[in-house]
């Protein structure tokens, strides 16, 4: 680097140092900020094994190296599962690339109206490659453990209905090396969620 004329080592200290702060700046800026609630760290999850919509059992170990995003519903329910799946399915419809390398995990916490066929009906509607879950709701409630979700019956008089679920209204991500990440709240905006998605994605290729 040359020196101006009558520049003296000072001056250059000083060139340098505010080169190196701008790039620390840089770098910080260029720093991702998920959307998404963060866990930290990550939190290992169990593999588990449920009966999917096609009746063949399932395993949260056939996605690995996938990102899953996990949810706990029933078809039933009558805002907040139907309008997270539309939110999802919408998220999912805006990615640029990967849309193959991200699996939607639905699973009952009413499986004594949600048998297989009424939860693939149910997940169609949204999107064919949704995977549906359904079993003992005993087998369910241990899965449920390490996401901290919860699901209870609540008697509902003067409806056909009989009961609703009460259930966690969160959706769940799960990272390729089937670690707890992210979870989104109802609500949640679809652009966010894609966001975070797109930004796992790149740096799996990257």
């Amino acid at each position: 680097m040359a020196l101006p004329k009558g520049a003296n080592l000072g001056w250059l200290i000083l060139l340098l140092g505010l080169a190196v702060v701008g790039g620390g700046c840089q770098t910080f800026a260029s720093a991702y900020e998920y959307k998404g609630s963060v866990l930290e760290p990550a939190a290992p999850l169990p593999d588990f094994e449920l009966r999917a919509a096609t009746g063949q059992p399932f395993r949260l170990s056939q996605v690995k190296g996938d990102i899953a995003l996990v949810y706990f519903g029933y078809t039933f329910c009558p805002d907040v599962c139907p309008l997270t799946m539309a939110d999802v399915r919408q998220a999912l419809n805006g990615l640029a690339q990967g849309r193959e390398r991200v699996h939607v995990i639905f699973i009952s916490v009413d499986p004594e109206r949600d048998t297989p066929p009424v939860l693939g009906r149910y997940l169609k509607a949204f999107d064919p490659s949704f995977i549906g879950l359904t079993d003992d709701f005993e087998k369910v409630k241990e899965v449920m453990k390490p996401y901290g979700a919860f699901a209870e019956k609540e008697t509902v008089t003067g409806s056909t209905a009989g009961y609703l679920v009460n259930h966690s209204a969160r959706l769940y991500l799960v990272t390729p090396d089937q670690k707890l990440l992210l979870m989104y709240p109802f609500g949640f905006k679809a652009e966010d969620l894609r966001s975070d998605l797109a930004y796992l994605l790149s740096q799996e290729n990257s």
